[in-house]
């Protein structure tokens, strides 16, 4: 009994230590300290007068950060310059009036090439954005302020880069990288941009053939990173500053804040939220990786590359992606050895595995689904999916059917051939990630190898059962909790992740779990599912709806400028029942409010008409150039517009220019079957928009803009939004509709 009750004592241990690492970040430093370390309290104060209001393009706000910012770095002693043109993404179809702040600081080697440090100063509509992205300006702000600090200079030159314009479409890093003179001179860039409030600052994308950058990363310290995120980043249809930053062609380093994803581009992305500590581990990779790489050569040399992830007390372990085959067949070298010696019942064992694996995720998708139902009919309401109960449920579930599934095939096999059958299982599954996505391989090859190695082991076999127990907990319990919980959520694809996750591991750690759970068998697997239950019991208690864990909301008020018509209501999606009171929606809208919402749809009511300025646009030239119709247009947004959505349709589109700008949809993530082109902050001075079309076609054109706030509607009334209902992306919004024809 003592044996085991220690043996459960450990395994806990190690996975609290595993998630423990993951996700606290560093004390934070306070204002008193040397002038050239990186202070939390110090940059906080950066934040806390950034985050006093939402601050989108085209917003008043916008500008009062521009200026605190501007002016925050001439008191450094800095020359800062404000790039303000227009911008025009290269993975989104938009374009906008930014105003880009860059500020160079001199090395000692005047004629050498630089390190670009980035982040974006401008939020959306409905966050004062102390998260995304605040704490990465105030974290660039508080870094110059130590580089100045320095007695003596670094060898390279320093430019930090406060973007414009990053969540309406990368318009800044577009703009920069287009026009800005400074850009032919960086060498390495290292961007910060976050999606939560707390947690660690992982470091998740990297430019092309990255080996030497995460060895200038290693010599920094105490990082979070793991080519696993850095390969299924890759995959994904996500993106921040560095997307365009990226064609420099430089090397390139990215973080972010990931913990507290329900606070995103909400208007609970505030300082109250933001944990200072976190802000220190962003501070301390910024500072570091400035002095390291504004040391060392520039430009590095380029490599491919490299595998790597973080263990406490080594730090980052690297290695090339060349070498994960060779590690891979090594591992099952010694898994076939362990295999020979015991031949008696492996392949029962592998089937077992296989067999449990499978039911993981099925059960893991299942049960998630379970538990968001069950939230949806409580009276607290509350999202599971970001809960760690509802990881620890599905975890815990999952071990329960990895034990019922081998105490099912006792008869056929004995527990040391369902072992061998899982490390072969384990062995091939790392050999496939080796060959497709090497960057993910480590996960499995080296929790294998050890788990091989100990099953080798004559002597000292019990420590090296635990050795490899706690190797494979400190890889692969923190990197699920950071999956399932923090980055996908505990719901579809993230539950899958997390089942087949915890249902791997469990099967690499039987030894040491069949001594916790009565030597695997039926009772243990039933002890542990009652514990599942009960968990999902405790998730269903304590998940409620709170300031900290809110219900995302946003209302419209839209009216079409070429008839009587008005709406107001909000997004199909929004389905609380705040959002479903104060919409109130009765009737079907009308179809011009499909262009607005888009497939979301909305839902509401007609209300009284305000009339309201509405965009123009008016013809400057109409010419024939190479056999099409050289359509040119002045367009002008009313007063207060964040964002007019202008839109060609009728007529094909084969190449369109915005203030003289040519419009390359080479690198777009989406293509849309009509010419749309939203703009941001648009100038009094209007923009000029140029198409061209086929000949005598006639092309209809829609304009649709944008401003903050609901205005006041004789008979409507809209009640007060509760703590736990906030605003998100847009936020409450009137739109006006106009429909021309050229």
């Amino acid at each position: 009994m003592r044996d085991r009750v220690l043996a459960g004592l450990a395994l806990f241990l190690l996975c609290a230590l595993a998630v423990a690492r993951t996700v606290i970040p560093p004390r934070p430093v306070p204002a008193t300290a040397s002038d050239t370390v990186f202070s939390a309290e110090r940059a906080m104060r950066h934040v806390e007068q950034i985050a006093v209001r939402p601050h989108a393009m085209g917003m008043p706000d916008h500008d009062r950060v521009r200026d605190y910012v501007v002016g925050q770095l001439t008191a450094l002693g800095l020359r800062p310059q404000v790039q303000t043109t227009t911008g025009v993404g290269t993975r989104y179809q938009v374009a906008g009036r930014v105003q880009n702040i860059a500020v160079w600081l001199p090395g000692a080697d005047a004629q050498g090439k630089a390190v670009l440090l980035v982040a974006h100063y401008d939020g959306v509509e409905a966050a004062p954005a102390a998260g995304d992205d605040g704490a990465g300006t105030a974290a660039l702000l508080e870094t110059m302020r130590a580089l100045r600090a320095r007695r003596t200079p670094l060898a390279h030159d320093v430019i930090a880069l406060f973007t414009d314009g990053e969540e309406t479409g990368l318009l800044g890093a577009a703009a920069f990288v287009r026009e800005h003179p400074w850009a032919k001179d960086v060498a390495v860039v290292v961007n910060f941009d976050n999606r939560g409030t707390f947690g660690r600052a992982f470091m998740f994308e990297t430019g092309e053939g990255n080996l030497d950058a995460v060895r200038v990363l290693r010599s920094v310290g105490n990082a979070s990173a793991g080519s696993v995120f850095t390969t299924v980043y890759r995959t994904m249809p996500n993106d921040t500053d560095l997307s365009e930053l990226s064609l420099l062609g430089q090397p390139a380093l990215n973080f972010g804040l990931v913990g507290g994803v329900e606070l995103y581009h909400s208007g609970h992305d505030d300082v109250a939220h933001l944990d200072p500590g976190s802000l220190q581990h962003e501070g301390d990779e910024a500072l570091g990786l400035a002095r390291v790489f504004g040391s060392v050569e520039l430009p590095r040399p380029r490599m491919r590359d490299a595998v790597f992830f973080d263990l406490p007390v080594i730090g980052l372990v690297l290695y090339p992606e060349r070498w994960s085959i060779a590690l891979a067949i090594i591992v099952c070298v010694v898994v076939g050895a362990v295999a020979l010696r015991v031949r008696t019942g492996v392949a029962v064992g592998v089937l077992t595995s296989i067999v449990a694996v499978i039911l993981c995720a099925v059960v893991a998708w299942g049960l998630a689904a379970i538990m968001g139902e069950i939230q949806t009919q409580l009276p607290w309401g509350g999202d599971p999916k970001w809960r760690g109960t509802s990881a620890a449920a599905i975890a815990l579930a999952a071990i329960a059917i990895v034990l019922a599934t081998t105490a099912a095939t006792k008869r056929w096999t004995q527990a040391r051939g369902t072992r061998v059958g899982a490390l072969i299982v384990w062995a091939l599954l790392g050999l496939a990630l080796a060959i497709k996505a090497p960057g993910a391989s480590y996960l499995l090859i080296w929790p294998g190898l050890f788990a091989g190695l100990a099953a080798l082991a004559t002597q000292w076999s019990r420590a090296a059962e635990w050795f490899a127990t706690a190797i494979a907990a400190l890889m692969l319990v923190g990197f699920a909790y950071a999956v399932s919980v923090v980055v996908l959520g505990v719901a579809g694809v993230g539950a899958m992740a997390l089942g087949v996750t915890t249902a791997l591991v469990t099967l690499l750690v039987l030894p040491q779990l069949e001594l916790v759970a009565l030597d695997a068998n039926w009772l243990g697997a039933g002890w542990v599912a009652l514990a599942a239950a009960v968990v999902v019991a405790i998730g269903a208690l304590v998940t409620r709806r709170s300031a900290d864990h809110p219900v995302p909301t946003a209302l419209i008020y839209a009216e079409n400028a070429d008839s009587s018509d008005a709406w107001f209501g909000t997004f199909a999606g929004f389905t609380d029942d705040w959002s479903r009171r104060a919409s109130a929606p009765v009737a079907t809208p009308p179809k011009w409010t499909s262009r607005i919402a888009g497939p979301r749809g909305l839902v509401g009511h007609a209300v009284a008409r305000i009339p309201l300025d509405a965009p123009t646009a008016t013809l400057v030239r109409d010419t024939l150039i190479g056999g099409a119709r050289r359509v040119v247009l002045r367009v002008h947004a009313p007063a207060g517009t964040t964002s007019l959505v202008m839109r060609a349709i009728g007529a094909p589109v084969s190449a369109s220019s915005i203030d003289g700008r040519v419009v390359d949809t080479t690198r777009y993530r989406r293509h849309s079957p009509e010419w749309t082109m939203p703009y941001w902050a648009m100038p009094d001075s209007g923009a000029i928009v140029a198409l061209s079309v086929p000949p005598g076609s006639r092309v209809g054109f829609e304009l649709i803009a944008r401003r903050p706030g609901i205005p006041s509607v004789p008979g409507l009334s809209v009640p007060s939004r509760p703590p736990d209902v906030v605003p998100v992306q847009t936020g409450d919004a009137t739109y006006v509709y106009r429909r021309l024809t050229f």
